[in-house]
């Protein structure tokens, strides 16, 4: 995957900078556990995007994969999903699971699988992402590792 130039992806330092990445995006930030792994992408200091996952054991939500509008569409989502897959892999996690509104085709060429949502593991289902955050009508999708 080749990123722009002077794009560089890396752990996340802090929460704050990537909730107000998110908040640009429109993405919910009130329910980030504080054991979430997050990878941003940054050109020098400023943050591009960011990609973060909440494990449960050998299973993991994936979450607020977001970027700037200024830098979308130059291949920064599908270099910090990656990433961030390498992560949960490295971490134990076999399987992945995600819910969308509107990018199920990009998720879909990142090796995600459109699940039904009464398939998600009760772990996920127990999360403000599903119980409160997402529509009825947001996808449900999964991918092993």
């Amino acid at each position: 995957m080749t990123l722009p130039t002077g794009v560089a992806i890396s752990s996340a330092i802090g929460l704050e900078e990537i909730k107000e990445l998110l908040a640009v995006c429109r993405l919910p930030t009130d329910d980030i556990r504080n054991d979430a792994v997050f990878v941003v992408a940054r050109a020098g200091a400023q943050l591009c995007g960011a990609a973060g996952v909440e494990p449960f054991g050998a299973m993991a939500l994936l979450r607020s994969v977001a970027v700037h509008p200024a830098w979308q569409r130059r291949q920064i989502a599908h270099a910090l999903c990656d990433e961030i897959m390498r992560r949960a892999r490295a971490m134990g996690v076999t399987h992945v699971y995600l819910l969308t509104t509107d990018a199920q085709d990009f998720f879909r060429r990142l090796g995600f699988s459109a699940i039904t949502r009464d398939s998600l593991p009760s772990e996920i289902r127990a999360t403000a992402q599903f119980r409160e955050l997402c529509p009825a009508s947001a996808s449900a999708m999964a991918r092993d590792l």
